[in-house]
């Protein structure tokens, strides 16, 4: 939907209705100008030149408030004015230092071997900028994700731009310490290779999460005792964010029971987020109802995964 305070309200409204456990601040625009808009506002010396952001100094310097949090505050006022801070448990999605170096244009070329995400060094500072964010985000939120959709184009049989998996694990800790107690994972959507797989099984994350309705190679990556071993969760995504056929109940059941050996090491979510959904003819309002009936249909297939055991 389109970003506005009712939709803001209408969604997080819909999601508290549809009983999710951990509903996630209403995310309505891009996820990366909604954190590196602010390190434009605040002259940190990154530009945006028409619709591209770019570097005009050797290193980000930034001084201002956490970036990208706004909808977040929001979101905890509107919960605090209706009396819901204490049975809301809320997720807080922040873009991960990786993606926002992508968006990030340092030199000509091809995505995304002309972005700043070739630059481990950028990547780096990116994350201690977003040390703050975290920080932030912990004094409230229950659950904290870092969405780094970049790093399955990055991590195959081997890593892009010479990045060494220590590196990798070192940012994700840096930012998984700086939230603090709270549960902490990354959404990775894409193709998950077996080498990006045991780099975050490495990781202090809580959580990994990937698609694996609309990416079943992914349920192959890890194993229950893999993840068990590692003291991870697993987060399945179990209904399509990109097809908007409706699955029903018992087919995303049918998903679930493929990670019943994880017992208590597995979630549920959608593959990813809901934006992809609008193709063809669908118009935004369209497109939403489905989105509401997919998530509908999960957490009645969670309540049956639940009476399984």
């Amino acid at each position: 939907m389109d970003d506005s305070e009712s939709n803001r309200e209408k969604c997080i409204k819909d999601q508290l209705k549809l009983g999710l456990d951990f509903p996630s601040y209403p995310q309505l625009t891009e996820m990366g100008p909604q954190f590196l808009d602010e390190l434009v506002k605040y002259g940190s010396g990154i530009q945006l030149e028409k619709t591209r952001y770019k570097m005009n100094c050797k290193r980000i310097e930034y001084e201002g408030p956490p970036i990208g949090l706004e909808p977040f505050l929001w979101t905890k006022i509107f919960l605090q004015k209706k009396g819901f801070t204490d049975i809301v448990h809320l997720k807080v999605p922040i873009t991960g230092p990786f993606t926002l170096a992508s968006y990030i244009e340092i030199k000509p070329g091809v995505f995304p071997f002309n972005s700043a995400a070739a630059d481990l060094d950028v990547v780096k500072q990116l994350a201690d900028v977003l040390v703050k964010s975290c920080e932030e985000a912990s004094r409230t939120a229950s659950m904290i994700s870092i969405d780094e959709p970049i790093l399955s184009v990055l991590v195959g049989t081997k890593t892009a731009f010479g990045y060494k998996e220590e590196d990798i694990v070192e940012i994700f800790n840096s930012l998984k310490k700086s939230c603090k107690d709270r549960i902490v994972g990354t959404h990775i959507c894409g193709r998950i290779s077996p080498k990006l797989a045991e780099i975050l099984l490495e990781t202090e994350f809580d959580y990994l999460s990937h698609e694996f309705c609309d990416m079943p190679q992914n349920m192959k990556i890890y194993s229950p005792e893999r993840v068990n071993e590692k003291e991870k969760m697993l987060s399945v995504g179990c209904v399509s964010t990109k097809n908007p056929r409706i699955e029903s109940v018992d087919e995303i059941l049918g998903i679930m029971k493929q990670f019943k050996e994880y017992r208590d090491s597995v979630i549920f979510t959608p593959d990813c987020g809901f934006r992809k959904l609008l193709v063809g003819n669908l118009t935004k309002d369209e497109a939403y109802e489905i989105s509401l009936h997919k998530l509908r249909n999960m957490v009645e297939a969670l309540e049956k995964f639940k009476a399984s055991f």
